[in-house]
């Protein structure tokens, strides 16, 4: 069992770029991945999760929690509803706060701090996992400030104080890494004991001005007693936060955590990202600059185009080839490769796992006119 943690969270604007969360599983092709924001549907009336963060939750087993500091201060009780983007793995790849009572006191920041410690049940396809949105429900109880643990046998006092230490910090909220592991170093890292089976580790590192990592802890491992998260600790070596957030003015130490998967160690095969997190998309008003004439000459206003790309050490995408397009053989998907060239992630995806080296597959429509981008 890890030990529970518990972090005042002061405000962080590490300045980061927007990172769009990838589409629905079934909304796409297999193997592509959205280059572009995809607006979560409308929230649901019940939650598909609770968490009490003094607790047990409905399906997650809390290992860290993080509070406001002002709410903490005055003993403050919070509610705060998220709305998430559950993948195949049951990470939370992105979250948003549906709601917030009290509002204004930071739960719902706080509450989207906890995101790399979901490990939930996907929902199920008739394939296997896919990703879906779920509720998570977050109840955040003040712990009692002056408390007393006695035995009931002769009611000797054995315990008295703060049932919680706390450490004040600020949080980097999706960092951008200037490095970070590969592929190659998770399947080095893959424990003696893993078993054949995927582990999922969170790990709490400080971060330094040189954007380097140091008193790494992790605060969430499944399953437990295999080894990921000593891996996982020992991963957090290869990263490094971009100069620009490391370097950042903020209020106390910068903390970060970072959500990283264990999958076995499989023979070479092709190493494919679904899951980035773009720094830098292509530009839309280029878009239908590059509409194929030969789609033009066919009385066509539309089409889909897939480009095929490596991904660089740096993020950028590189050697970006066309493949089948929809209509297939209008040059659909050579504008899709001209388009997706210029495009950048960061060198963490989103669901917990290594870019340098991948494989992406990009679907990108095109219109004649720019509508709603």
């Amino acid at each position: 069992m890890l030990a529970q943690v518990l972090l005042l969270m002061a405000a962080a604007d590490p300045q980061a770029a927007p990172i769009a969360a990838p589409a629905p599983a079934q909304a796409l092709p297999p193997k592509t991945v959205s280059p572009v924001e995809v607006p979560p549907p409308a929230k649901t009336e019940a939650p598909d999760v609770r968490i009490d963060m003094q607790g047990s939750g409905d399906d997650v087993e809390q290992q860290v929690v993080i509070w406001p500091g002002s709410a903490y201060q005055i003993g403050i009780r919070g509610l705060v509803t998220l709305r998430c983007l559950v993948d195949a793995h049951g990470l939370a790849e992105r979250c948003s706060v549906a709601s917030e009572s009290p509002e204004g006191r930071g739960f719902g920041k706080a509450a989207l701090e906890l995101r790399t410690t979901f490990k939930l049940t996907p929902a199920m396809g008739p394939d296997g996992p896919v990703a879906s949105m779920k509720t998570i429900a977050l109840t955040f109880k003040p712990p009692e400030r002056d408390f007393d643990m006695k035995k009931v046998m002769g009611g000797d006092t054995v315990g008295a104080g703060n049932p919680l230490a706390l450490r004040a910090v600020t949080m980097l909220d999706y960092p951008v890494w200037a490095e970070a592991a590969t592929f190659d170093d998770l399947a080095r890292a893959y424990p003696v004991k893993g078993g054949g089976e995927e582990g999922y580790a969170a790990v709490h590192c400080r971060v330094l001005h040189t954007g380097a990592l140091t008193d790494c802890e992790a605060i969430k491992e499944a399953p437990e007693g295999r080894g990921f998260g000593k891996a996982a600790v020992a991963l957090a070596a290869r990263f490094k936060v971009a100069p620009q957030l490391a370097q950042a003015r903020h209020s106390g130490q910068l903390w970060v955590d970072i959500p990283i998967r264990l999958p076995p160690p499989a023979p070479a095969a092709e190493r494919t990202v679904m899951a980035p997190a773009w720094i830098t998309g292509f530009d839309l008003k280029a878009a239908p600059k590059l509409f194929p004439p030969e789609a033009v000459a066919s009385g066509l206003t539309t089409g889909r185009g897939v480009a095929r790309c490596l991904v660089a050490n740096d993020g950028s995408l590189t050697k970006c080839a066309p493949e089948a397009g929809d209509p297939a053989g209008l040059g659909f998907s050579e504008a899709a490769a001209k388009l997706a060239s210029t495009m950048k992630m960061n060198l963490w995806s989103t669901d917990g796992a290594p870019v340098e080296g991948g494989v992406v597959h990009i679907p990108i429509r095109l219109n004649l006119k720019a509508v709603g981008g």
